[in-house]
């Protein structure tokens, strides 16, 4: 597949798109100063050569009631990237990277529950090559990768985006279910929601076969109570940031909160969590290169009082990002939403 060549117009679509995923192209384009119908056959464009896709990002009260598990395996006889491919075929998996390290694959896992978490883990030890696991479950989450902002339009721009769509502060995600079990039509709306989270409720009440007033009032249910929460899905290597990372921090007795809120407030970071581990916070992020993930470092964390060490990876490969399958060769590839409870 060629890759697509970009454009300015095209990088700030993106932009846009990163902040306001459902938005409509008039008022995109309203923001932009730019031709609805252009920036629908932009989007078009950009989606058939799969380098972008809207999806949707479950809330895990209706997925699963436990919290996720950040997991760095050790290999043996293997080189990392024939076990990274065994990898893929493991129920709950949502993230897969060979990584740098003593640790060559980092994974996350989310399972429905703690039972089928500890089945998930139990299974990654039976896989050839794997040598030791290094499970460090999440204890809390306060950023995740929907946030991350490409940095792509100006001040005003990304104010008229927000507006549209409300504060992009995620907050601490839970595993809490929904007061009431959803209803049929609701499970429906939100499976249609995460596989494609910019389809409009016609087409959803077509597709559902439900009435169009109501897939209206269920599509607005379903967003407004964060069941699910579009989100861009990029190539992130054709658009120039070719450097994701795996932070793993020391923090004093007591700085956690803090050190957490200051990491989410930095623009190059993807995920935030508190884990269970002698380096108790674990962040991602994405920059452009490997001389601006040394500047973050150097400049950025230092600023952050409470951190007694810090350990850098650099993800030397991602195939899998948000239950989302991708290369670099032929783009995003299948969506492995989770399962509803």
């Amino acid at each position: 597949m060629t890759r697509p060549l970009l454009d300015e117009l095209d990088r700030r679509l993106i932009g846009a798109l990163h902040l306001a995923p459902r938005a409509t192209w008039d008022d995109i384009g309203e923001i932009l100063a730019a031709d609805a119908g252009t920036l629908k056959r932009r989007y078009d464009r950009l989606h058939e050569a799969r380098m972008v896709r809207v999806i949707g990002q479950a809330d895990w009260g209706i997925h699963s009631t436990a919290m996720p598990v950040h997991v760095f395996l050790d290999i043996t006889g293997e080189s990392p990237l024939a076990v990274l491919h065994r990898l893929r075929d493991l129920p709950h998996v949502q993230l897969l990277a060979q990584i740098s390290g003593d640790y060559p694959l980092y994974a996350v896992v989310h399972a429905p529950s703690e039972a089928a978490t500890s089945e998930a883990i139990d299974r990654l030890f039976s896989v050839a090559g794997v040598r030791r696991v290094n499970a460090l479950p999440a204890l809390s989450t306060l950023r995740r990768g929907r946030t991350w902002d490409p940095q792509f339009l100006t001040a005003a721009e990304r104010a008229g985006l927000l507006k549209l769509t409300g504060a992009r502060h995620e907050g601490t995600a839970t595993a809490t279910p929904p007061a009431k079990p959803l209803s049929e039509a609701e499970r429906d709306v939100v499976a249609r929601l995460l596989q494609d989270s910019r389809a409009s409720a016609a087409s959803i009440a077509r597709t559902a076969d439900l009435a169009t007033s109501t897939a209206h009032r269920v599509v607005r249910r379903v967003l407004d109570e964060g069941w699910v929460k579009p989100r861009l899905e990029i190539v992130s290597e054709w658009l120039g940031f070719r450097t994701a990372f795996i932070l793993r921090l020391r923090v004093a007795p007591g700085a956690t909160p803090d050190v957490m809120r200051r990491i989410d407030r930095l623009p190059q970071t993807r995920l935030a969590a508190h884990v269970a581990s002698d380096m108790s916070v674990l962040a991602t992020g994405l920059v452009t290169d490997r001389s601006a993930l040394a500047l973050f470092v150097d400049d950025e964390l230092a600023g952050i009082p409470g951190l007694l060490g810090v350990s850098v990876a650099v993800m030397l490969a991602e195939p899998r990002r948000y239950w989302l399958d991708r290369d670099l060769t032929t783009g995003l590839g299948a969506f492995h939403a989770p399962a509803l409870l």
